[in-house]
């Protein structure tokens, strides 16, 4: 029988609300544990009687619940601030109550001195029939009266280092090195651990899980980038993690604690920062606000409900056999870990240099009248032109280019044809530009000639740098944000599925080669897929080498596994193919996420036919930042910046003529009427 479930209607934190003091001096006023004025102990008594809660008592006790001696059971912890020890003292009471003994509640404030007073008084207080303790310190020499006393005793969250005694544990190491593989994984580095200013066995496990995390991925460890905070003054922690961000400037934290993680939070906000854009934070969440908050808070959380039940059943034993004395165990219990959106992935170029943002590079009115004074000029040597993602490019660059006076002499299309694209090349630089923009065709067969080229001109690249190609043998790389954008595909169908409360088996369509790009985008998608665990299932994974060819990709992979539900492709043109396949098969049940935009996968996004969203470049946008770059090189401007991201568009049914119009820059409506 839950007898709280059954009869406790009325709980002391209901009491603790209405008389507006904490739950444990509710508790101490009840049962006399502790000193509370007479004034005080009247109104919570008042107060009591007049929510019924001494009326369900007496209905309680005489369906089982002790009274008198060895009728209680205490809970020792630091304070009821943090969200994860007042949930602890509910999940206690529930699993007292139905044991028969009543939750008492004592706080320390973590201070050793108060902790020494009230571990002394419910080692003499006879009603007191066991106790679970959160330590405040790690030496066992702080803890002699309790370790040899005859009253039963466990830890719960902390534990005494040497000390014979029963633990209940969040597995806080496991916490953060899964937190830190996923920073990692997005290509953080400058990663920054805030945990509490105290030696706890918490924080140590802590402070060994991110090292551990770092030593995996081959990532130098600098201690500097720990932080211990004193919690005692919210004033004094915000500002001492302010002057750390400012020092140490992380790309991301982890807040090792509820409280870090509020104090944390507040000191970004109070710095005019934005989270995820200037730092990604990942927090500890017991709290249901981390869902609700704007970015939502990638979390880790502790199991308290599976903490309190196993130290529960490990001291009730202990109560139950007094004369049994086992050997001490040491139970950790696993931390659950959320990816909500406070992380966002820092993009790598070829080299692995970090990738900035469009306006990291924005020119000064000053280098814009050297630019107009300049006479330059500059070719664009594309791979093809018969789409609109090339044409909106070359719109971009010459719009900007011209407006600074810098001339573009010519504009050359290769069909794809890797051969002919050497052969323009040749042509391009005999008419001796400034500055070459291109897309190479191959990798392989258009290095050499690149390297040519590079040492003729100022060459700026856009998706691919050719093989043989040194980080100085061009002025600039430019694409789209691919960790983002495979990351985005990846949401889109995840969070369809989630929305839809469907499991998810996600088949994967991606491009043979090995372009940088799809590559880099591709496997971001995956770690998305990877990481949500509740509800994704990445079942296969398939290599087209041609877009026909995904096709046949597509029938062999469902045919093989049939148990698909959700397909990911690498881009829309293959996606195409893949829907083919699909129709032919009769398996229109399957949602797809691909990457880019064209008319006829927006056509499947409206009709809420099989493509659910996509993520999308910014071809546009892409351009304007070619411009730009291929400015900053014509001027000699010395930069670090040899890698541009854009960041790429979120498409679903919702918002698709809107995305369209800034996609596209023209009317969703008007562009489906011309090509019907």
């Amino acid at each position: 029988m839950d007898v709280w479930g059954e009869l406790m209607k009325v709980s002391i934190k209901q009491i603790a609300d209405a008389a507006n003091v904490s739950i444990a001096t509710v508790s101490n006023a009840l049962n006399k544990t502790r000193y509370v004025s007479p004034a005080l102990s009247e109104r919570i008594f008042s107060i009591a009687t007049e929510m019924g809660y001494f009326e369900q008592n007496e209905t309680v006790y005489s369906s089982g619940l002790r009274v008198g001696k060895q009728s209680e059971i205490a809970f020792i912890a630091p304070n009821l601030m943090s969200t994860h020890f007042s949930n602890m003292v509910n999940e206690l009471s529930l699993a007292c109550i139905n044991s028969g003994y009543v939750l008492s509640v004592y706080t320390t404030n973590n201070d050793p001195k108060i902790e020494r007073l009230i571990i002394s008084e419910a080692l003499a207080n006879r009603r007191i029939a066991g106790i679970c303790l959160c330590p405040s310190h790690l030496d066992s020499m702080h803890y002699k009266k309790l370790l040899t006393a005859d009253k039963p005793c466990i830890c719960f969250d902390r534990e005494i280092e040497e000390a014979e005694i029963d633990c209940v544990l969040s597995d806080h190491g496991q916490g953060i090195r899964n937190a830190m593989q996923h920073l990692l994984n997005n290509g953080h580095e400058r990663i920054a651990l805030l945990i509490e200013d105290r030696t706890l066995s918490s924080t140590r496990e802590q402070r060994e899980g991110y090292v551990s995390a770092l030593s995996m991925h081959g990532v130098t460890i600098d201690p500097d980038l720990i932080l211990n905070v004193p919690l005692t003054d919210g004033y004094e922690s915000r500002e001492a993690i302010k002057r750390f961000i400012r020092r140490h400037n992380p790309s991301a934290i982890i807040a090792a604690g509820n409280t870090l993680t509020l104090r944390c939070l507040k000191s970004i906000e109070e710095m005019g920062l934005n989270c995820p854009q200037n730092i990604s934070v990942i927090g500890y969440g017991d709290n249901e606000w981390c869902s609700l908050i704007t970015p939502a808070l990638t979390a880790l959380t502790q199991n308290t409900r599976e903490i309190a039940r196993v130290g529960i059943g490990l001291l009730l034993n202990k109560i139950k056999t007094p004369q049994v004395k086992a050997v001490p165990q040491k139970i950790r219990v696993p931390m659950d870990f959320t990816v909500r959106e406070s992380t966002i992935s820092i993009a790598c170029g070829p080299f692995g240099e970090r990738v900035a943002s469009p306006e990291e590079i924005a020119l000064s009115s000053t280098e814009l009248d050297l630019l107009r004074e300049g006479d330059y000029s500059v070719a664009i040597a594309f791979h093809y032109t018969g789409t609109a993602w090339t044409r909106l490019h070359e719109r971009a660059i010459k719009d900007s280019l011209s407006s600074w006076g810098v001339r573009v002499i010519a504009v050359t299309d290769a069909g794809f044809n890797a051969q002919l694209q050497n052969t323009q090349l040749d042509s391009l630089i005999m008419q001796s530009p400034d500055a070459l923009i291109a897309i190479p065709v191959d990798e392989h067969i258009n290095g050499a000639k690149f390297k040519e080229v590079s040492k003729k001109t100022k060459l700026v690249l856009i998706n691919n740098v050719p093989n043989g190609l040194a980080k100085d043998d061009y002025a600039c790389w430019i694409s789209v944000n691919e960790k983002e954008n495979g990351q985005a595909a990846a949401r889109v169908l995840i969070d369809y599925m989630h929305d839809a409360r469907k499991p998810a088996k996600v088949g994967m369509l991606v491009h043979g080669t090995p372009f940088f790009c799809t590559k880099q985008r591709d496997y971001f998608a995956e770690r998305s897929f990877l990481e949500d665990k509740l509800n994704t299932t990445l079942v296969a994974k398939r290599s087209f080498y041609t877009i026909e060819n995904a096709y046949d990709a597509c029938r062999q992979l469902i045919q093989e596994y049939p148990e698909i539900n959700c397909l990911y492709i690498t881009w829309d043109q293959p996606a195409l193919q893949a829907i083919k396949a699909l129709r032919d098969m009769g398996r229109t049940d399957v949602h797809i996420t691909t990457t880019d935009l064209d008319y006829d996968i927006a056509s499947y996004i409206e009709n809420g036919d099989m493509v659910v969203g996509l993520s999308s470049q910014r071809p546009y946008e892409q351009g304007s930042a070619v411009a730009v770059a291929t400015a900053r090189a014509l001027l000699n401007i010395p930069t670090s910046n040899t890698c541009i991201g854009v960041p790429p568009y979120t498409v679903r049914s919702n918002n698709l003529e809107k995305a369209w119009k800034d996609i596209l820059k023209t009317e969703w409506k008007s562009h489906r009427d011309e090509s019907s």
